[in-house]
């Protein structure tokens, strides 16, 4: 089993307006007993990811494009990537992009499930490493841009309700995803801190030459720092909008 560590701190400016909230008018609901309830389920997943592009003064959200991640730090792999990637002052953009392709609700288990495509998304901030990527030397601190292009994510989400002011709410204590880009782009600018600019380019050629082999390598900490950040957001809404507002029951 691959061991890759990480650490994550997430400090997204979001302040909550009221204890509790209502779904925007074009958040719509799913009833449990329709035949197409997961196709409603489907559908009411990417309105929302899209609806909050712009953020949400109903809910006290602000914008989540792009999304802003002071700190994130992929452990290093076991086999090509011999290196911890320690990323500061990140966003996050392309996520409201998303095309959800199927999603589904167990209540028993109280888990969600969804699948989605997300056709562009991009890492960008300051990287800071010291260490090897396919046995050459990668060290500096600079800008960096990495880039998954048309990933396809799962997601799997597991909640545990509790009652708050006589209402129903979940909270999300688990948020697994899997990453699987069709391709990686990967830009570190000012290795070796400028010192040999050419050296710097090739390494940068090599690593997008070799792009499967030193993803696959570091995914498992890309996929935990992704439902990570992906369980945050989920429990901002799911916190303020009471699960009778988001399903019909009856």
């Amino acid at each position: 089993m691959t061991n890759v560590t990480f650490s994550l701190v997430i400090i997204i400016n979001i302040f909550c307006l009221c204890y509790c909230a209502q779904l925007p008018s074009n958040f719509g609901r799913c009833h449990t007993k329709d035949k197409e309830f997961d196709e409603c389920i489907r559908k009411n997943i990417e309105v929302a990811i899209h609806s909050l592009k712009e953020g949400s003064t109903q809910l006290g959200l602000h914008p989540f494009e792009p999304l802003s991640i002071p700190q994130l730090i992929i452990g290093q792999g076991t086999g090509a990537v011999n290196v911890e990637q320690r990323f500061s002052d990140a966003k996050l953009y392309g996520l409201t992009g998303s095309l959800v392709q199927a999603g589904s609700v167990d209540f028993e288990k109280e888990v969600i499930l969804a699948k989605s495509v997300t056709p562009n998304l991009q890492l960008i901030g300051t990287y800071d490493m010291n260490g090897k990527i396919l046995l050459l030397p990668l060290v500096g601190t600079g800008p960096f841009n990495v880039t998954l292009v048309n990933t396809k994510i799962n997601h799997t989400i597991t909640g545990q309700a509790y009652e708050k002011k006589g209402k129903k709410y979940w909270k999300f204590v688990n948020y697994t995803v899997t990453l699987r880009p069709e391709r990686v782009y990967f830009r570190f600018d000012n290795l070796y801190n400028g010192s040999n600019p050419q050296l710097g380019e090739n390494v940068n050629q090599v690593l997008n030459d070799n792009w499967d082999e030193v993803f696959t390598d570091v995914r498992p900490g890309y996929e935990a720092s992704f439902g990570q950040i992906f369980q945050d957001l989920a429990n901002r809404v799911f916190s303020r909008v009471a699960l009778k507002d988001i399903f019909y029951f009856d």
